[in-house]
């Protein structure tokens, strides 16, 4: 595909970079673990080894995405298998990589694609070409092998870039231009990519150079060949997940409510519909949407999850009105709480009523019996443990003692995680599920529910460090962890500071010299590891790319991580 206007796409591009991020990526350190950086000499080896990596990823059907640090143990045991050097792991991993993402990248229409090529395989001696804001405009002057390969890829559909780096690919992602790329690169840079393609689940095809070097570095061209023109019936496209999100958002508007729940009857009606529709996140309605559509609900089901995911929010929004009276907060979505703005016994009762209106929502959505009798199950279920959490805040609160992190943690899990469960297995349920899936998805929730818990406090303890804060401070890890290693005389200051809020300041560099900040974002970090490994078992593949999509999104980027954390939950 060839770029009619590269100066309109130039501006779409720049404006749409985190330069931060693109900063990070190129100054992000190589994969954790031995240091096999080497691409074999020989071109018999290279083949050998390719063959090897094709026999493994087919013994072992693994179903991408795969973590980095999973895909390096398979790699460390492939080249063991192969009996080969095991300075050649990365390279390995790269093969592996490739074969497990072969399917996906195949069945992505070429013109959906992209071909992504280096600078450095350029002859600075003769090249021609000239540079823009997205790398190199090749002259097709034949000095290298640039020109050739970038018009086999036009030929076939592709859209091709001559660039360093995956910024600006994943940028193309995120701007719904492509779903899949094939890209050559020397092996440090693949390293650095995988970590942000992992984590938006992008399909990719890596060809690895032969050599490392500045320019006129060299690639099999016969496997670059191959892969550009490898195709396979053409599946759905790509989901794109914050125009569904979009979608979504406009289903809690007045009139399409209205449609759904029917004209408000009366006065508690009117606000608790008005409260539905209020501003939010909606990241639980948007996960019952895409496990149902991932999970092959079809389109007799649209009204089944429209029901559902209207449902989700109802529970999340009577949660958000119990808790903020219970938490004495003043301010929701930067506005007054309910019962600020009309008080406590019409907060109540708005939230009671949309508690039933979820239920309602359930029992009329249009599935089986049987079906919606685990739905109203797994909600009651889910309702209940959410209470039991909530409790166990309240008479933390009372005790005005700083809890210790683990229990903290186990607050966490309790209150969030089952709002998430209830919304990715009510769609499961209504897709017709098997019982692997409902597991697989209640251990994603339960991490998922802490990280995102963890990444909240995080950002609630700089909110409320800065700023100030209204109402009854609730258990914070942050807090937890700042006091779980200092003496008896700073444990007192920082929660004196804690309950009063009266020194945000102080508060500030009170918990700053503890180093809780960094442990907490580490925490997180390894619930989001934790996160990601419940989702493995899945052999759906869209399912669970759709869902380690959604945790990026959730949890914002990832920070410096290494992966050879244990699987298991994180010692406090």
């Amino acid at each position: 595909m060839i770029l009619a206007d590269r100066g309109a796409l130039v501006a779409r591009l720049i404006a749409g970079i985190d330069r931060s991020a693109a900063t990070a990526e190129a100054e992000r350190p190589g994969a954790v673990g031995p240091q096999g950086y080497d691409v074999p000499a020989k071109s018999a080896e290279r083949e050998r080894l390719r063959k090897a990596a094709m026999q493994y990823a087919a013994d072992i059907e693994a179903t991408a995405p795969l973590p980095l640090r999973d895909l390096l143990e398979h790699a460390d045991r492939a080249v063991a298998t192969a009996g080969a050097s095991a300075g050649y792991m990365n390279f390995m991993a790269v093969l592996l990589s490739n074969e497990i993402w072969r399917a996906e990248v195949a069945a992505t229409p070429f013109e959906r694609r992209l071909f992504l090529l280096p600078q450095c395989m350029r002859s600075s001696q003769h090249c021609r070409g000239e540079f823009d804001e997205l790398g190199l405009l090749c002259a097709r002057c034949g000095a290298c092998p640039i020109a050739e390969l970038e018009e086999l890829a036009e030929r076939l559909g592709y859209l091709t870039l001559v660039a360093e780096g995956t910024t600006i690919a994943c940028r193309l992602i995120e701007m719904g231009m492509v779903d899949a790329i094939v890209g050559v690169s020397c092996l440090s840079v693949l390293e650095r990519a995988f970590a942000p393609m992992s984590e938006d689940a992008i399909p990719g095809i890596a060809i690895p150079l032969i050599r490392d070097g500045c320019e006129g570095t060299e690639v099999e061209v016969e496997w670059v060949l191959e892969h550009l023109s490898e195709s396979s019936p053409v599946k759905a496209d790509r989901i794109d997940i914050d125009a569904l999100r979009q979608e979504i958002a406009s289903w809690f508007e007045p009139g399409e409510l209205s449609g759904l729940l029917g004209s408000p009857e009366g006065s508690a009606s009117r606000i608790a519909y008005s409260w539905l529709g209020r501003a939010g996140k909606r990241w639980r309605p948007l996960l019952t949407v895409l496990t149902g559509r991932a999970l092959g609900a079809s389109e007799k089901l649209s009204h089944t999850m429209r029901h559902i995911a209207v449902a989700i929010e109802c529970f999340h929004k009577a949660s958000l009105v119990h808790d903020d009276i219970e938490d004495a907060d003043e301010r929701r979505y930067e506005e007054p709480s309910l019962h600020e703005a009309h008080g406590i016994g019409v907060a109540l009762n708005a939230g009671d009523l949309l508690i039933g209106e979820g239920y309602r929502m359930i029992a009329e959505c249009g599935a089986p019996a049987d079906e919606i009798a685990r739905m109203l199950s797994i909600a009651a279920e889910g309702h209940r443990t959410l209470c039991v959490g909530q409790g166990e805040e309240l008479s933390w609160r009372r005790s005005l003692k700083i809890p210790l992190p683990d229990e903290v943690i186990d607050i966490f899990r309790r209150k969030t995680a089952p709002a998430f469960e209830v919304a990715l297995r009510l769609a499961a349920v209504a897709a017709g599920a098997d019982e692997s899936v409902h597991f697989a998805l209640r251990a994603f929730s339960g991490a998922l529910g802490v990280a995102y818990q963890v990444h909240d406090d995080i950002e609630d303890f700089a909110k409320d460090a800065s700023s100030g804060r209204s109402g009854t401070p609730a258990p914070s890890l942050v807090l937890a962890l700042a006091c779980r290693d200092v003496d008896q005389a700073q444990r007192a200051q920082i929660a004196r500071l804690w309950f009063e809020g009266s020194n945000a300041q102080n508060m500030r560099e009170s918990v700053a010299e503890t180093g809780a900040i960094a442990a907490a974002r580490e925490i997180k970090e390894r619930y989001r590891s934790m996160a990601v490994d419940a989702l493995q078992s899945l052999r759906n593949s869209e399912l669970k790319s759709l869902l380690q999509r959604c945790i990026g999104r959730i949890l914002g980027p990832q920070h410096t991580y290494e992966y050879r954390h244990a699987r298991s939950a994180p010692d406090l």
